[in-house]
């Protein structure tokens, strides 16, 4: 929470040392959103808090472009406001030659989503879906979805609503490095957003690690992660809760094994050039350096 780094501020102030933020959440925007709070006597105040917190800080490292430009409207200086992505973990690479995960049959086109199964993911879409799907005979598609989440219980009774059990596996949250070795055995990942402005501005930390597992990716989503995905040339992107798109696009990559391979590649080399451990660290490493020397 922004909260925390009213300590950090105090502490270079007091000491005179340089004080540089990370934004991954943009505050009030996640609280209104998380809380469903919209009361300008809370909410002004605690934006009163973050001007005030950007203000005291020499430099500011945003997440995404969008995180970016909304800082800028709070803070008098634009220039100390840098876009420095989340890099994806190392232990996120393409896998070969995996052995079969017991419950995920390799004779269906299996979908996987990891992360937290919450309502801002979205989810909603999917049990809809694979109705549709079923409706039209196509039943060998597999959603797995690994993760724990408030919305997790009532996914699984949509799913069990919509008579599609078959074609989901729901497995618990597992430790993150075992991960690339369920993605490895998937044909696409999947991510999908709630319809929300704020989301729109957000790149998700699952998109690095998908891109780096070089896996090509189905999208329910806009703005910076329609962007990433379109520039990269690493998946496909249907509009927000558009259930017939969603199917039609699932069909498409089912079909379009080839170009599913050639996209997992592109996702793969993006992901080197953009989302790199090493590359950012030293380029954190040169702004921490401007200041220092």
């Amino acid at each position: 929470p922004m909260t925390q780094a009213k300590v950090g501020v105090w502490y270079a102030k007091k000491h005179k040392i340089p004080c540089y933020m990370y934004v991954q959440d943009l505050w009030p925007d996640n609280v209104e959103v998380v809380t469903g709070i919209h009361n300008k006597l809370i909410i002004n105040p605690i934006l009163k808090m973050v001007k005030k917190i950007y203000k005291n800080c020499d430099k500011i490292f945003a997440t995404s472009p969008s995180f970016v430009s909304e800082i800028q409207k709070n803070t008098k200086n634009a220039e100390k406001v840098i876009y420095w992505p989340q890099y994806a973990e190392e232990f996120y690479k393409p896998l070969h030659n995996v052995a079969p995960v017991d419950g995920l049959d390799n004779e269906k086109f299996k979908i996987i989503f990891t992360g937290n199964v919450g309502t801002a993911q979205g989810l909603d879409i999917l049990p809809k879906v694979a109705q549709k799907l079923k409706q039209e005979g196509i039943e060998d598609i597999l959603f797995v979805v690994v993760g724990d989440g408030r919305y997790k219980e009532t996914l699984i009774s949509e799913i069990k609503e919509k008579d599609v059990s078959n074609m989901f596996v729901m497995l618990d949250k597992r430790p993150a490095e075992t991960i690339p070795e369920l993605i490895s055995t998937s044909n696409v990942a999947f991510i999908s957003f709630a319809d929300n402005e704020l989301w729109k501005k957000t790149i998700p930390a699952k998109l690095q690690s998908y891109m780096a597992c070089g896996i090509p990716i189905i999208a329910s989503a806009s703005g910076e992660t329609k962007r990433i995905i379109d520039e990269a040339d690493c998946g496909y992107v249907c509009e927000l809760g558009n259930e017939s798109e969603l199917c039609e696009t699932i069909m498409m990559a089912k079909r379009e094994k080839e170009l599913l391979e050639k996209k997992g590649k592109n996702a793969r080399r993006y992901c080197e050039l953009k989302f790199n451990k090493q590359i950012l660290m030293n380029e954190m490493d040169e702004y921490l350096n401007e200041k220092f020397n």
